[in-house]
């Protein structure tokens, strides 16, 4: 188990606040520019928010085309669809025109966000000229995004972090259980890859 940096037990054990400073510590997004972002999708509340973001992106001129990732049935508005149409039309609802989304229907889990999205981007691009990606995704699921974008996207492609900030301060959401929950399960997941090597601590201290 490499955990020569840090030693997981100790930060569950840790207050609230550096639990969740331990998920988000340099995960925010940087302001990076590049052709084509992964919108990774979530439950439908966090799922319009990433899309809300991905479309500021998009109207900044920072992203081109986006591919909005998950097969997982949401409602929204009354209305049963996947992860991708949902958040598919919140995009399309803000500005983004239907020529720069590209569907990625099938994805139930994050490890699948980034196979079926390189799928997805390279039966358009062939690949060719493609080597950085942004993966947009909620800034308490950037960490492991990043380190399976790593695994899981072709080895050519650098993955960008365009990071959904939190919607309110730090305080105010860590106090919320739901949210507490969310952070244990990220330090979990992290945790689950040290110990079968995909994640070495190095890269997640």
């Amino acid at each position: 188990m490499l955990q020569s940096k840090i030693n997981i037990e100790n930060v569950c054990e840790a207050s609230p606040m550096d639990r969740l400073g331990f998920i988000c510590k340099d995960m925010s997004d940087r302001g990076e520019s590049c052709d084509y972002a992964l919108l990774l999708g979530s439950d439908t509340d966090e799922a319009i928010m990433r899309a809300t973001y991905a479309a500021e992106l998009y109207r900044a001129g920072r992203i081109r085309y986006i591919i909005p990732s998950g097969g997982v049935l949401r409602v929204f508005r009354g209305e049963k669809m996947s992860e991708c149409d949902l958040m598919s039309r919140v995009l399309c609802e803000l500005g983004v025109p239907e020529s720069a989304i590209i569907a990625e229907n099938s994805a139930t889990t994050t490890r699948e966000n980034m196979i079926f999205g390189s799928l997805v981007l390279n039966r358009v691009t062939g690949l060719a000229d493609v080597d950085r990606m942004m993966i947009i995704t909620s800034v308490w699921h950037m960490r492991r995004s990043l380190v399976l974008a790593r695994c899981f996207l072709p080895r050519k492609i650098r993955s960008i972090a365009g990071s959904v900030p939190l919607p309110c301060s730090d305080d105010l959401w860590i106090g919320v259980d739901s949210n507490l929950e969310i952070i244990d399960n990220e330090i979990k997941y992290i945790k689950k890859l040290i110990d079968i090597g995909i994640a070495d601590s190095n890269e997640i201290n």
